[in-house]
């Protein structure tokens, strides 16, 4: 039977197997972003509640931070991370999310987002954007990470006020799978025979449990194409606001957020094709619609006599128009 989940701010639909025999085994030496961690990390922001921000006493700040040289083992990678997060505690940290990617060199970068209370600062620029606490958190890298070549000019950091600053740090950094070429096990470096943890969080995050529907076929597949036209949609849309070319040092290159739009385009419109009957069928589906949007697609599709499922008092299914 097919399960739709839905979360805070994204959904998935799929028909899991009738029967898994498989025995999963012992967790074993982290090496690099796996199809699980990927997923893993995707389900929890996605389950993130609106409720963890307060816009009126809080801002955040996204990070990318890097290093020059790569440290010899994912220990000492894991003892700056450690003390980067123990020093942002001290600054009066509310919450973290971080996850560890590679450059294509070989070499560890740590992307996250951080919030503080508005106490935790008295200097704002003109654009409203901590200059004191801003500087203070990346000499505080260039601190823990200064043995690996961290400078003051490869790290970058940007102001969130709000819960649409959140949703501009997952869909850059939280919706990448294991086979994007930042997380692809080819930029592990080289020597490291573990990586470690590649995602965490810490801090008074509030999480809920995702929605969970069983649905008809005739209802998951029609769910499937509209989602697949939301994608299409929203994907040109993004394409008409970003211009094909920016300026960047003088030198006229390709607007990363054009490219990613042509891509997610193309994504898109491949994304129910298999040449094989059986496994187009069961082919599941991923996306970041918010809750509000999937639920009225629900209604929509059960006033049209697409049918669900729920759950009776015995636990059996019984169908609901």
């Amino acid at each position: 039977m097919p399960v739709i989940k839905v979360y805070h701010h994204g959904m998935t639909a799929a028909i899991p197997p009738r029967k898994n025999n498989h025995e999963r085994t012992k967790r074993g030496v982290v090496q690099g972003w796996s199809k699980s961690a990927a997923r893993n990390n995707t389900a929890w922001l996605r389950s993130v509640s609106p409720e963890s921000f307060d816009n009126d006493d809080e801002f955040g700040v996204a990070f990318t931070f890097t290093i020059r040289d790569c440290p010899e083992t994912s220990d000492d990678w894991h003892q700056v991370r450690t003390n980067f997060i123990k020093r942002l505690r001290r600054l009066g940290m509310l919450r973290l999310h971080w996850v560890t990617e590679w450059q294509k060199r070989g070499v560890p970068h740590l992307h996250g987002i951080v919030f503080f209370s508005n106490d935790s600062c008295s200097l704002f620029d003109e654009s409203g954007f901590p200059v004191s606490l801003s500087s203070t958190i990346k000499g505080h890298w260039i601190d823990v990470a200064g043995k690996y070549g961290a400078s003051a000019r490869g790290q970058d950091l940007k102001l969130v006020t709000d819960i649409k600053g959140w949703f501009k740090y997952l869909s850059k950094h939280a919706s990448r799978g294991a086979d994007h070429y930042q997380r692809s096990s080819a930029g592990i470096p080289s020597g490291w025979i573990k990586t470690g943890r590649v995602w965490g969080h810490c801090g008074d995050w509030v999480t809920n449990e995702a929605v969970r529907i069983n649905a008809s076929n005739e209802f998951y597949f029609a769910l499937r194409r509209i989602v697949k036209k939301w994608r299409l949609s929203d994907a040109r849309s993004a394409l008409k606001k970003s211009p094909m070319f920016i300026n960047r040092d003088g030198w006229m290159i390709f607007n990363p957020a054009w490219l990613s739009a042509k891509k997610r385009i193309s994504s898109a419109r491949k994304m129910l094709k298999c040449n094989d009957f059986k496994k187009s069928q069961v082919r599941g589906v991923s996306e970041w619609i918010d809750s509000e949007q999937t639920l009225l697609i629900a209604e929509m599709l059960i006033s049209q006599g697409y049918e669900i499922y729920v759950p009776d008092e015995e636990g059996a299914s019984s169908e609901s128009a």
